[in-house]
């Protein structure tokens, strides 16, 4: 062990003549310690609750979603495999679905709320991202999945088609897992079209923007509904790390003649009071380190002044300043 080490460790003990700074110093240790922690602890909760809050919005939104409004998309098929076996992207996309977006009113009995249908694949969404998590009981997306292949298989849509809505709606339409609730289709030039649909699931994410609103169809369900043909509005797309959304979204615009939009556009402002929120926090617990930080600097004055003798017998038998 060096000489200086030795040195050191021998007087983080008190004399016999002095065992205040003995005590000072095991404090100001410890307050630097539990600041540390402090620091920790709260920068944690708040990478926590910033990664959760984030994969909930993916969930709903998807990492890039591609569509051409207000046209549609005719053929999703071809823009998903276009886009899966691209070069510069296919070793960045892990999946796409295609989807319907729409603006609505749902109703049961004399309550009538305004709902955002999205139409689904739930197999190809799974792909883009998992949202079974989120859904209660979890078979009702294997319930949406028949509608789809039912559909594929040339057999008609069922007179009862099902139907997931979110957990806030549930509550404001004073229904029941199991219940049954109409939506109206909105049509130009003729009476809208009011159908009626199962409910077979609950979608909760802890957003009240999604929960209180979000009905969720089969893809081939929302498309007969809105009288849409083989249209739709677009393809989600899915990617292996979603924090290189805005960098692949702009490749992807100026390649193709679709308008992109990627997951941090819809949140950007919640994202950024997060962010400042998170400096401003870091930096009010940092400041407790500091002060402890500044109690050790001033026992180490203190203690040093009151050596002025061992440093002087130390620097008569050889030691230098920087042992000192």
């Amino acid at each position: 062990m060096r000489f200086s080490r030795i040195i050191a460790f021998r007087y983080l003990h008190a004399s016999r003549e002095n065992r205040y700074f003995s005590w000072i110093t095991i404090l100001s240790l410890l307050g630097l310690a539990i600041g540390v922690a402090a620091l920790i602890v709260v920068l944690s909760v708040i990478n926590g609750f910033e990664y959760e809050l984030r994969n909930r919005f993916i969930q709903a939104n998807a990492h890039i979603m591609a569509y051409r409004y207000p046209a549609g998309m005719v053929n999703p098929e071809k823009w998903g495999q276009m886009i899966m076996k691209d070069p510069d992207f296919k070793n960045e996309v892990q999946g796409v679905s295609p989807f319907v977006h729409y603006e609505t009113m749902a109703k049961n009995d004399s309550v009538m709320q305004g709902v955002l249908v999205r139409g689904i694949a739930p197999k190809q969404r799974e792909k883009v991202q998992s949202i079974s998590n989120l859904i209660n009981p979890p078979n009702a997306l294997d319930i949406l999945q028949q509608e789809v292949d039912a559909k594929k298989a040339g057999r008609p849509e069922p007179e009862l088609p099902a139907v997931i809505i979110g957990s806030g709606l549930l509550e404001a339409l004073k229904i029941n897992i199991g219940g049954t609730i109409h939506l109206i289709a909105p049509a130009e030039n003729r009476f809208s079209d009011v159908k009626r649909f199962k409910v077979v699931g609950t979608y909760n994410s802890g957003l009240k923007h999604y929960d209180n609103r979000l009905v969720i169809l089969s893809l081939t369900t929302a498309q007969a509904f809105f009288q849409m043909g083989e249209t739709v509005t677009g393809i989600e797309i899915g990617l292996k790390d979603a924090d290189r959304s805005p960098e692949i979204a702009r490749k992807m615009e100026s390649k193709y003649e679709l308008s992109f939009r990627e997951w941090q556009s819809y949140n950007r402002p919640l994202f950024e009071a997060m962010e400042r929120e998170r400096c401003v926090i870091g930096i009010i617990v940092a400041m407790v380190v500091i002060v402890a930080g500044f109690n050790i600097l001033t026992t180490i004055f203190v203690s040093v002044s009151q050596r002025q003798r061992d440093i002087s017998i130390l620097k008569a038998l050889g030691a230098t300043n920087v042992q000192i």
